[in-house]
């Protein structure tokens, strides 16, 4: 009776235990969402405080801004430049980058805690206590909401501890938080479409994708209205450190708000567990490229390998058709004339840009590592391995067929960003058949750290599957230490802990085969260490 009566009165209050499920969410993300936002924060600092050393004046970046401004290159990946104050290049700097960052936070974020809860059954077992069909999607929203306020406030303080005003630090800070917010809204509506959490992911990341494209296809091709189309575009259109139109907020904001009303009520009429997307029905019988463990990991990769490798092309294409430009926007600086002419000159200076952006790729391509590694918790925790491993496929086959994907996978998409990167630079400097072997030997130079990253990942599963988000906390180190660690001038010693401290930076440096050897063999190491703790332990579900 008392159990009737609480299901009734979950039934006529649609948002009863949201609180309780923020706190639930907050527990588990406890680790991957103070990275998150503490990583844009650090982001928007540290830009701030490199821009102040490398122009100090208002004439340098003055000269600085002109010059970008006339690179359509440049201006289709960040925007133009509004204000030559420190905080204005600092904005153009990181606002399209943060926004897309926060976008992605967001999406993940709200992705885990509604449609990955109803797939793996959790969210069935509470709605059999008195939790209102709409307090999940309201919780997940709830606490992307929390997730970016705390980096709008946090940018806001940030950048004048560089040196920015406060004023322009708000409006920035307050326009990537409210991207991010409408971007949350966006996964909650695709979590409700999509029968899988993965295709929820893939729909709003490749939004996200099409939404950057209109932004950059508008300010490269001088078609600025159409900013006014995407949520990237809103942010630019904010005009932080310049116009600051405090008012152009109000359009993420209700965007923000329109997609969560349709989200929370979707979930409030449709089936638990289906999505109002049916999913394709396969054939009756397998092919014989599912006839055992690897191809079923193929089969279970391809989908987010594609995308991810188009991702790389896409962003290969454009860092190499900028990098004929380079030493024109940084000459600019007084600073960096001298460092070009010690490096050897123009030449050195884009090696050195191109180097510097395979790191970059080597970082990226550690997070899909990580993502297809975890692939092989997501089925053990779904109870799809136990069905698997009960026949006649070893645990250890099983095991070694999605760490081989991640592999290959990673290898694949370093590969895609040096074919794009090869080819744009090599159009520009009609020296394609050059470019091409060169940039992508290069971005597979990062492949080694990536494959430590992957293996780290890989014996965490193998050994502690309950603290596999530690693999992200350490990828999020490695990134922290790249990009700060120069800057903070950290000891060599606490850098050396990155494996990507230990590449050699091609194109540009020799390489030094020993530390790749280590890297290497420690990699081997971990997957060994990964492959027989998994087959000793007892299979569990989260």
């Amino acid at each position: 009776m008392n159990g009737h009566m609480m299901k009734e009165d979950a039934s006529q209050r649609p948002f009863a235990g949201m609180r309780v499920l923020v706190q639930l969410a907050l527990r588990r993300d406890r680790i991957a969402l103070p990275a998150w936002v503490y990583v844009l924060i650090a982001i928007a600092a540290s830009t701030g405080y490199s821009l102040r050393g490398l122009y100090p004046t208002e004439q340098s970046r003055a000269q600085f801004a002109a010059i970008l401004n006339a690179t359509g290159s440049t201006i289709a990946i960040y925007g133009p430049v509004e204000s030559t104050s420190l905080g204005g290049v600092t904005a153009w700097r990181i606002a399209v980058l943060a926004a897309v960052l926060a976008a992605v936070m967001s999406i993940l974020l709200v992705v885990r805690h509604t449609r990955a809860e109803e797939q793996t059954g959790r969210q069935e077992l509470l709605g059999a206590s008195p939790v209102g069909r709409r307090a999940v999607p309201a919780a997940a929203l709830g606490v992307a909401l929390l997730a970016n306020s705390a980096v709008a406030l946090g940018i806001s303080v940030a950048m004048p501890l560089a040196g920015c005003t406060f004023t322009g630090a708000l409006a920035l800070g307050l326009a990537v938080g409210a991207c991010g917010c409408f971007f949350a809204g966006l996964a909650a509506l695709t979590a409700q479409f999509a029968q899988t959490s993965r295709g929820a992911n893939s729909a709003a990341c490749a939004a996200v994708g099409v939404f950057f494209l209109i932004r950059a296809t508008a300010d490269a091709g001088g078609h600025r209205w159409l900013l006014w189309f995407t949520p990237l575009g809103w942010v630019e259109r904010v005009g932080a450190y310049s116009a600051n139109r405090w008012w152009v907020l109000a359009l993420p904001a209700a965007g923000a708000l329109g997609l969560a009303v349709v989200a929370t009520r979707l979930a409030a009429v449709r089936d638990l567990g289906a999505g109002l997307l049916g999913s394709r029905f396969g054939p009756e019988r397998a092919g014989r490229d599912l006839s055992g463990p690897y191809g079923l990991a193929w089969r279970l990769h391809r989908g987010a390998l594609l995308g991810w490798s188009i991702g790389f092309l896409v962003g290969g294409a454009a860092i190499g058709y900028i990098a004929k430009d380079i030493g024109g926007v940084l000459s600019s600086s007084s600073k960096l004339v001298q460092i070009i002419d010690e490096i050897g000159g123009h030449q050195a200076l884009v090696d050195a840009y191109l180097a510097a952006s395979m790191g970059i790729f080597g970082l990226v391509a550690g997070a899909y590592a990580v993502q297809a590694t975890l692939r092989a918790r997501g089925e053990e925790s779904s109870g799809r391995a136990q069905l698997l491993l009960a026949g006649p496929v070893g645990r250890v086959r099983w095991a070694a067929g999605h760490c081989a994907a991640a592999l290959l996978g990673s290898a694949l998409v370093l590969a895609a960003g040096g074919l794009g990167a090869g080819l744009a630079h090599g159009l520009r400097m009609h020296d394609v058949s050059g470019q091409v072997p060169r940039l992508v030997l290069a971005a597979l130079a990062q492949w080694p750290a990536v494959a430590v990253v992957a293996a780290l990942a890989a014996a965490l599963f193998g050994l502690l599957p309950a603290r596999t988000p530690v693999a992200w906390a350490a990828l999020t180190v490695f990134l922290l230490l790249g990009q700060l660690g120069p800057v903070l001038k950290l000891n060599q010693a606490v850098m050396d802990v990155s494996p990507f401290t230990h590449l050699p930076r091609v194109p540009g440096d020799a390489w030094t085969w020993p530390p790749v050897g280590w890297l290497v063999a420690t990699a081997g190491g971990l997957l060994a260490l990964a492959l027989d703790g998994f087959r000793r332990r007892d299979l569990d579900l989260d």
